[in-house]
């Protein structure tokens, strides 16, 4: 089936990837007829940048599958699939495709985890099941195990029965499968036009990052859908973005442990096929439920500092996602004398941990993700688009001169000088690391868990530099403020906190806060923070202990991500959320904006009435002048990243 794209009434745009951007279509629709039919379509128009490299023919092919099967079977790929329905051509050329919008069930209301922010509509990407469930829960979903099992034995089914059809998916990917837990726990794919039919790709195959099958493996084969699918039940199961570790899985008590080592076997020979996988996990939900497990408890959150910045909502677990004092108690919780109860037990084990300390000399090591920290998430000054892409920022990210810091003294706070500690202090001896650093120094931590273990080293790529030292103290949160403090540790003999900055290998980017401004070239391992110019990037969310970017869609103008891990620590990995600065508001100017011509500059004042000119349209190719026709247009090219480049069409109002 093919279209005339000039037969296609547009209306909003949905989103935009690396490969093109998806726009509402007002007046085409498929199944029409048919009970419970009568879709609602979208279309998919390819960038300029991927046009030379789409195999028209196999894009025809996939669309003609829908013929050639039958009825019911061409009803279930539509339901579990985003499959091309209609190849659409400009001036004779292929140019995109339509395809069945999103159905509503595969849609979940983000409740934010921003004190006052209102709710948001947004694709159910099980991006958001790989966090921990104090996330899952506080952005407004209940899923238990017996709901993930029943999820990934859809997706096993599903995959078993594309398998069938000669249809591999390629990309099984958290961020290209959708979700629905009513009425039934069931997945839907998109992207599907990236799926090979036959052998055949309308695009050359692609990989998310994390998600790749081994080297040298032939991708989007039935062998690597099933790898994929291993890691996903993996990492499901561990609420984990990247953990091959197939531990959280086998707790279940069933087979399904033993199943995915056998699908992560390097040997795509030796794997299973996915009806293995449905019929085991199929067998594992019948018994499962979706009680929370009873060894799972948050401790109690802090009271919330004040900020002159960001509002704090409290202080949680420092995972991703953690909700901190803006809970609410579960149901069965008391809050008087259960809480009394903790307080107390708690009060004693503080007690003799104190004392244990200082009969030991111990140090306590203190991380930022990993003690209790504020969860929180940058205020926003606009609602959120539905764009493409957060464990919420902490607390420390704040300087200390955005915080009333209760420690610091007018003196030299990292001075020596006897004269500065309690008289009762014992000198420092030479080889104790916290007894004699100073500020700049530099260490290796060889500890885990709670426990330091420092020892002096260069200042390179993976040690810790003081930043900054606290004497006459023993708190670790006596380094909340300090800027790109990312670790305190303490020694109850000298009485002191050390302040330490991990040096990471990303560079100055992995300390940046929101509002900040970085780049790197494509590639480059280190990016800088650099001042706030066009073709930078805008930091639009700094978040902790996470590599995962699901949590960056629901900022404004999002459209690319870096994260920086830190081996060995997952709790200090960081993840960018960015936006690209672009020349003028002609940049993220979408069809039917307004926007206020003055010279070669665009302005977005928010009112059409006083604006002067609307968009007509806007393609990704630099300089492209006849795409508008007779409009007049603006085009800005970014040398490093050429898909953020643009010609915007316009009209006088």
């Amino acid at each position: 089936m093919s279209i005339d794209f000039t037969t296609l009434a547009l209306g909003d745009r949905l989103g935009q990837g690396g490969q093109g951007t998806v726009h509402q279509v007002r007046n085409k629709r498929i199944n029409k007829g048919v009970a419970d039919g009568d879709w609602a379509v979208v279309y998919k128009e390819y960038s300029a940048a991927v046009l030379p490299a789409l195999d028209t023919a196999a894009l025809e092919s996939a669309v003609a599958l829908l013929s050639r099967l039958s009825d019911s079977e061409a009803r279930w790929l539509c339901d579990k699939t985003a499959w091309p329905a209609a190849v659409v051509h400009r001036q004779g050329r292929a140019c995109g495709f339509l395809m069945r919008a999103v159905p509503d069930r595969f849609r979940f209301t983000l409740r934010s985890l921003t004190a006052g922010s209102p709710a948001q509509p947004r694709l159910a990407t099980v991006e958001y099941l790989l966090n921990d469930d104090s996330y899952v829960t506080g952005i407004g979903l209940t899923v238990g195990d017996r709901d993930r099992l029943l999820l990934l034995a859809d997706l096993a089914a599903t995959l078993h029965r594309l398998h069938g059809f000669n249809v591999t998916v390629g990309d099984v990917s958290p961020k290209n499968l959708l979700f629905a837990l009513t009425p039934r726990p069931e997945c839907f794919l998109i992207d599907s036009d990236a799926m090979r039919l036959r052998g055949a790709s309308v695009l050359p195959q692609a990989e998310t990052p994390d998600w790749q099958v081994p080297p040298g493996e032939k991708r989007a084969t039935p062998a690597s859908d099933v790898y994929k699918l291993g890691l996903l039940a993996v990492r499901l199961f561990a609420r984990d973005q990247t953990t091959t570790d197939p531990a959280a899985l086998a707790q279940t008590g069933s087979g399904l442990g033993d199943l995915a080592r056998a699908s992560l076997d390097l040997d795509p020979a030796r794997r299973p096929n996915p009806a293995a996988w449905a019929e085991e996990l199929a067998a594992a939900a019948a018994t499962a439920t979706n009680q929370p497990k009873k060894n799972q408890q948050k401790q109690k959150p802090k009271p919330a500092r004040q900020h002159s910045g960001p509002a704090v909502t409290g202080r949680g677990s420092g995972r991703p996602g953690s909700i901190g004092a803006g809970s609410t108690a579960r149901p069965g919780s008391s809050t008087g004398t259960t809480a009394a109860g903790l307080k107390r037990a708690l009060g004693t084990l503080a007690a003799i941990a104190a004392l244990v300390a200082l009969i030991a000399g111990g140090h306590q090591l203190h991380s930022r993700a990993e003690a209790v920290r504020a969860a929180h998430e940058p205020a926003r000054s606009s609602p959120s688009l539905p764009d493409p892409f957060t464990t919420p920022p902490d607390s420390a990210d704040d300087t200390a001169g955005n915080l009333g810091d209760p420690y610091d003294d007018p003196g030299d706070d990292t001075s020596t000088d006897p004269a500065d500690s309690d008289p009762g202090t014992p000198s420092a001896t030479p080889t104790d690391p916290i007894g004699t650093a100073e500020v700049g120094d530099c260490f290796d931590d060889h500890g885990g868990g709670k426990q330091a273990d420092l020892s002096p080293a260069d200042c390179a790529a993976g040690t810790f530099k003081v930043a900054r030292i606290r004497t006459g103290t023993t708190d670790l949160d006596s380094c909340d403020g300090v800027t790109d403090s990312d670790e305190s540790v303490s020694s109850a003999v000298y009485d002191r906190v050390l302040c330490l900055s991990y040096q990471s290998s990303g560079g100055s980017a992995f300390h940046a806060h929101q509002g900040d401004c970085v780049f790197g070239a494509p590639g480059d391992e280190e990016w800088s923070t650099q001042s706030c110019r066009t073709g930078t990037f805008k930091v639009l969310a700094a978040y902790r202990g996470t590599t995962s970017h699901a949590k960056c869609e629901s900022w404004p103008h999002y459209n690319y991500w870096r994260s920086m891990k830190v081996a060995g620590n997952s709790a200090l990995d960081v993840m960018l959320c960015l936006s690209m600065n672009y020349p003028d508001d002609a940049g993220y100017a979408i069809r039917n904006e307004c926007l206020v011509k003055s010279g070669n500059t665009f302005t977005n004042v928010g009112d059409c009435g006083k604006s002067n000119v609307y968009v007509t349209g806007r393609t990704s190719t630099y300089n492209d002048a006849s795409f508008c026709g007779s409009d007049g247009s603006t085009t800005w090219p970014s040398t490093d990243y050429p898909a953020f480049a643009y010609t915007v069409c316009w009209r006088w109002r």
